[in-house]
């Protein structure tokens, strides 16, 4: 075998040895899946109850109309933070032993000038008990001006630690539409589909 021939064994070798320790112990994991039994809440603010819209017209419902699940709560309080959420996790999501929660928190943190860092350390606290609970999580973002780059920051790595998905942008296209919306802060009955189909997209891999 010529000199040539060797080098190009040696290194197609070390590049696939090299690749193989890189995926057992330096890739990502992916995102969590559901485990066990329980109900999907969403736990959020006036988004997830649904403000803008009718009766039904909220998007869990619509999620759980498109994907077809029979346990689905909905723990949208209108006005909550996530100071708010974090103080009512354990009796409206942790007691009931989901088996996946959907978190749509920190709108109202950034109307209210609640400081990034503050609304981060929250979301961790609150996406850390889900986990530890065995419960799969999916965090809902929300991109807001001069904001952006702070609360990306800080929920790739809530995501990160806690094996959690993201949805981004979530209202892309839907929020300064006024034909998707029914104020200036939450989507009509038409807004509240669209977010529904891609929370559903979202959530549809993390199912059992």
């Amino acid at each position: 075998m010529s000199k040539f021939l060797i080098l190009v064994v040696v290194l197609i070798s070390v590049t696939v040895i090299a690749l193989g320790t890189w995926f057992c112990f330096f890739r990502e994991e992916g995102s969590q899946k559901v485990t066990k039994d329980g109900p999907i809440i969403f736990l959020g603010n006036s988004l997830t109850a649904g403000v803008g819209a009718g009766e039904g017209e909220d998007f869990p419902t619509l999620v759980a109309d498109e994907l077809n699940l029979k346990n689905v709560i909905n723990a949208g309080v209108s006005g909550d933070t996530t100071t708010g959420g974090l103080a009512r996790l354990k009796t409206d999501v942790l007691d009931k032993n989901p088996s996946l929660v959907i978190v749509e928190l920190s709108g109202n943190d950034f109307l209210q000038q609640v400081p990034p860092n503050k609304t981060i350390e929250n979301l961790d606290s609150i996406v850390r008990q889900i986990h530890e609970s065995g419960a799969a999580v999916l965090i809902i973002n929300i991109k807001f001006p001069l904001r952006e780059a702070e609360y990306e920051k800080g929920f790739k790595e809530i995501a990160k630690k806690y094996k959690a998905e993201v949805l981004w942008n979530a209202e892309d296209g839907i929020a300064g539409n006024s034909s998707l919306m029914a104020d200036n802060i939450h989507p009509n009955a038409a807004g509240y589909k669209i977010l529904a189909s891609r929370v559903a997209k979202a959530i549809k891999p993390l199912l059992k």
